[in-house]
């Protein structure tokens, strides 16, 4: 993590009440180009059809514009293309959400950011959607528990379609406990305000 965000996790670190409230410019060109060349030239593409090495070759014609909308809190989120993909082991298919590419360089740049605060309030024992984390260090985790020591039980539980019905408001609240930016709150809500449109024949990769 570069300095400016090591900065921001130490504050929220030792401040766990604190509002940040100028976020918005660590979401820069560079931040966004960054992510950007991490997105594989295969990926699948979103409503505009516009692919990640097009998104990269016109990377200076869009990113300026990109930016100066989330500052003056106008930037539109593209709509969501969304297709279906098979469950392990089960007959339904999960709904995926494909952002564009443009679109999904931001995001991850944003989390980027927010990342910083809220890495500082996790447990050691949370995993999920945590940066260089996954299913296998919990199933590590689980296994060195299990053997360390006598175990009666496990217990495994599953949310159904928890994100498709999680109240965006009570989430755009919880997040304004830290994030005191309305430029940031601003995107964040049109995101989740993006619309939906079925797949039109492209699978996700």
């Amino acid at each position: 993590m570069e300095t400016e965000l090591e900065r921001i996790a130490v504050k929220a670190r030792c401040e766990p009440k604190l509002r940040f409230t100028s976020l918005a410019h660590h979401i820069t060109r560079d931040r966004v180009q960054r992510n950007l060349s991490r997105i594989s030239n295969h990926s699948a593409v979103g409503v505009d059809g516009q692919t990640a090495e097009a998104a990269k070759e016109s990377f200076g014609g869009w990113i300026e514009p990109m930016l100066q909308s989330i500052h003056r809190q106008g930037y539109r989120a593209p709509a969501v293309r969304r297709v279906y993909i098979p469950k392990p082991g089960k007959t339904e298919k999960r709904p995926l959400g494909v952002p564009t590419v443009s679109d999904r360089a931001l995001q991850r740049s944003t989390a980027e950011v927010l990342s910083a605060i809220y890495e500082q309030d996790f447990l050691p024992c949370s995993f999920g959607g945590r940066p260089k984390l996954s299913a296998h260090h919990a199933l590590s985790t689980l296994n060195e528990a299990i053997a360390g020591g006598r175990t009666s039980w496990v217990l495994e539980a599953d949310l159904k379609n928890f994100f498709g019905s999680l109240s965006h408001a009570w989430m755009l609240q919880f997040v304004e406990h830290r994030v005191g930016d309305p430029r940031l709150i601003s995107l964040i809500r049109r995101w989740l305000k993006a619309g939906v449109l079925e797949g039109r024949g492209c699978s996700p990769e």
